[in-house]
This record gives structure tokens, sequence and C-alpha cells, in this order.
């Protein structure tokens, strides 16, 4: 039976590189594309829709779109707002910290909420997310970018209480930290994936029974 994927943010360069892979494994792919100019054009077992991570109704709409059980959702929605380079001493871009926030630790929960029944009904409850070091409270050391750092922190809490709440259910999680200095993605497809299930339950690889995020190198990135 063919096996499908919803990829929520199929149009940066991630999204399209994880796009293709799927499509030449076999996998049908619902691509979800934030940008009308980022989507690619009809093929074999892909369907494209829109989504805006900051609207419930407008993700309910794809989720009618797509329509059919999938094994796997990935959300990889990620965004920039306001000033680019700020402190706590300087004055607060209130609006744009709110924005960063709504879209960037939001959005993923809205996605996956919607998608889930969808997830329900497939073989392979698993949800990956799509993250970056600037959501590390130990690895985040400058102040660039301000108002999306600040939102990606508490994208990590979210993820934890959700894989509490599914673990039991049977899902699986893979948060994937890209690289966005290196651009070496090449490893995500594999990540997503890969059945951890059976490989020791240590420091190592123990990705199936608790939260763990992960870089292009296979190495485990603090929370």
């Amino acid at each position: 039976m063919q096996k499908k994927v919803i990829i929520a943010g199929a149009g940066d360069a991630l999204g399209s590189r994880l796009t293709a892979a799927f499509l030449e494994k076999g996998w049908k792919v619902f691509a979800g594309y934030c940008r009308e100019d980022e989507r690619r054009g009809p093929e074999e077992n892909l369907s494209v829709f829109g989504i805006d991570p900051r609207d419930h109704f407008y993700i309910k709409a794809a989720v009618k779109k797509v329509g059919e059980p999938v094994d796997l959702l990935i959300v990889n929605v990620d965004k920039e707002f306001g000033d680019k380079k700020a402190t706590i001493q300087d004055d607060m871009d209130y609006d744009s910290l709110m924005e960063a926030y709504d879209y960037n630790c939001l959005g993923p929960l809205r996605l996956i909420n919607a998608f889930l029944p969808l997830l329900e009904q497939g073989g392979g409850k698993r949800i990956g997310v799509v993250t970056s070091k600037e959501s590390s409270n130990n690895l985040c050391e400058d102040t660039d970018n301000f108002a999306a750092h600040i939102s990606k922190a508490p994208l990590n809490m979210a993820l934890t209480q959700l894989f509490n709440g599914l673990r039991p259910e049977g899902y699986t999680f893979r948060v994937y930290c890209k690289d966005q200095e290196n651009g070496h993605d090449e490893w995500a497809l594999d990540y997503f994936l890969r059945d951890r299930s059976y490989e020791p339950e240590d420091l190592k690889h123990s990705d199936e029974e608790r939260i763990v995020m992960r870089d292009w190198m296979a190495k485990e990135v603090p929370w």
C-alpha cells in the first residue's frame, strides 16, 4: 500500500528537498505552501494546497482537501518578524513578538491539531517538526532575529506536552533542527522515516520514548 505524507511548509529549501525525496521514494505527497509562488507544478503522486499557519479556518479547508488517511505529518513553518537585532533593554516591539509567537509556535500547534484525525486514520502515526537551534535555551547565543528566536522556545514545551499525551496512543515524534548556515539537510528524510523502536533505549538511541531534537549530523541538540 502506498504511504502518504503531508508536508506543511513545502516551499522553502528544506521543504522542497523533502517533497522531491518523498516522491522519489514512491510516497504520495500532500504539499502545503504558505505562498502561491512557492508551489510546484502538477506531478504524479503530488497534491498541493495552500496553508496559513495563523488561520485555523484556512487550515481546516486544507484538511478537507487532503481528505484521506496519512502516515506522516511534517510541519515546517518558520518566519522572522520585526527588527533583526534587539535585547530586553531595547524598546520592545510587542506587535512583532505576538506575530512571531502566533506564527512560529501556535502555527505548528494549529497544523498538528487539524491534521491529527487524518494521522489517526493512517498507519504511521508519526509527527515530524522542523525547528532551528535558536529554539534551544543552551544554543541560542546571539540577539539576532529577536522576535523569531523568542517565539521558538515555547514550541519545544508545546511539543513536550504533545508527546506526553500522544505517545501512549502510539504516536512517535521526530524534531529536526535544521542547519540554516550550511544547508546540510540531506539526513532529514532518513531521520523522519527511520524506525528506532528496536534500537537500544539509551541516551544515544531513545527517540521513541522521549522527545528529542537532532541536527543534520544526528547529534542531539540541547532542548
